[in-house]
């Protein structure tokens, strides 16, 4: 592996995209020059009109300055004044997380905290996904709104897609928060474009949970654990209708919709 390709990889490895990375790349390649956005489309071959959501990505993030004029050009910072910069909006972000992951968890307490609560009256739960997925097919053919979809991979989507196709033609909008870690995961994601779904893509790992919100009355949802590293993973599935519950998970999705690119 020569050095261009372990340098990918690191800035991979710190969450940067394929077009962020070879943006980066090609200004490090003439970090004493200021390119213009079409210099940059010659040596990436990213489509232009991407060139300039990616230098705006990689201006907040403190590797990349911007300077104004017509056009517009773009200049790498050096390496250790740069991602100095990046660690301290990293730390900003992280810190932000933090708080709104608190100020969440004492919204829950503090609902806990104000009624007596029956769990079995909050969860519906399923001894499989079979079963989870079965309920998923009924509250999404019954959708007169709106479908909410959270996953890591979307590897189900074959089993509701005739589902969604439908529902979708009603007006009911559907939008997925999903990973793209391989070409499945991006074939996948064209299809629901394809049937009129709206789909954000998220870091590997950000979804801990799946599930489907309909209507915000309703929730099918599955949390997994592993009870030690490299053992079989545990399924737990289950329903709500519980008004407390569906706000959770609807204020998390929306979290996460507004993370997603």
């Amino acid at each position: 592996m020569d050095n261009q390709d372990k340098l990918k990889q690191k800035l991979k490895s710190v969450g940067l995209t394929e077009y962020e990375i070879k943006t980066y790349m090609a200004l490090m390649d003439n970090s004493e020059a200021e390119l213009t956005a079409e210099q940059i489309h010659q040596k990436t071959k990213i489509p232009t009109p991407r060139i300039y959501d990616t230098i705006e990505n990689l201006s907040k993030l403190g590797l990349v300055k911007i300077i104004s004029g017509r056009p517009k050009r773009f200049r790498v910072l050096p390496p250790m004044e740069g991602f100095t910069r990046f660690l301290e909006k990293k730390e900003q972000e992280i810190n932000s997380e933090w708080e709104n992951l608190k100020n969440r968890v004492y919204e829950i307490t503090s609902f806990l905290g104000q009624i007596k609560i029956n769990p079995e009256e909050l969860l519906e739960g399923y001894s499989s996904l079979e079963e989870m997925e079965l309920k998923t097919i009924e509250i999404i053919k019954n959708a007169k709104k709106d479908i909410r979809i959270f996953t890591n991979v979307f590897y189900w989507f074959d089993k509701i897609k005739e589902e969604l196709e439908q529902v979708t033609t009603k007006g009911v909008k559907v939008r997925v928060i999903m990973t793209v870690a391989d070409e499945k995961a991006k074939t996948i994601a064209e299809q629901l474009r394809r049937i009129g779904a709206k789909v954000k893509f998220i870091e590997k790992e950000s979804v801990l949970v799946r599930g489907t919100i309909v209507d915000e009355d309703q929730v099918v949802f599955v949390i997994w654990v592993s009870p030690k590293t490299g053992e079989k993973y545990i399924y737990r599935p289950h329903f709500s209708s519980n008004p407390g519950i569906i706000e959770l998970f609807t204020n998390n999705f929306e979290y996460l919709w507004d993370k997603g690119k």
